[in-house]
């Protein structure tokens, strides 16, 4: 995901299948970069995910789309979401491995809402509380305006908040 998308994003909460497919593809050893250009092509493209998913088009139709739009490291993996009916969670999957990813790197990812955006200082207060509490290296702190919220803020971290 875009870095830019990345921020305007709601918590993702993947579905077991998600969570599977993206530790293989994590035990697949393919390069993070063909996971994340895959990632950003499949979000980019409404057409293309409307393809990929549309029960009328033959599989060998979606085998060759993915052999023309993705890298080769990535087609056998897509290909097989793909004959299993799986590529409405695609993004989930992408998602889902680069929290794989963050974790192995000791990166906690959170998921900030605020009223009114947090300082600097408060930001930087936020990223080590976490790190203490989470024992992780690096905290990244994606953030939301939320008109809903009254007052302060709220920030979620798995199933805490």
């Amino acid at each position: 995901m875009t870095a830019k998308n990345r921020k305007e994003a709601e918590p993702v909460f993947c579905q077991v299948a998600a969570l599977r497919y993206a530790k293989v593809l994590n035990e697949l050893g393919i390069s993070k970069e063909a996971v994340q250009e895959a990632g950003n092509i499949f979000e980019k493209s409404q057409e293309l995910k409307a393809a990929l998913v549309n029960p009328v088009i033959t599989k060998e139709t979606k085998h060759n789309i993915i052999d023309k739009v993705f890298s080769e490291e990535m087609r056998t993996f897509l290909k097989v979401v793909c004959d299993h009916e799986k590529m409405t969670i695609a993004e989930q999957i992408f998602a889902a491995y680069e929290e794989l990813q963050n974790q192995a790197a000791g990166v906690k990812t959170v998921y900030l809402r605020y009223t009114v955006l947090p300082s600097e200082e408060q930001k930087k207060g936020m990223e080590s509380f976490l790190c203490r509490k989470y024992g992780a290296k690096r905290a990244y702190i994606e953030m939301k305006k939320d008109d809903s919220l009254i007052g302060g803020f709220i920030l979620r971290v798995g199933n805490d908040e």
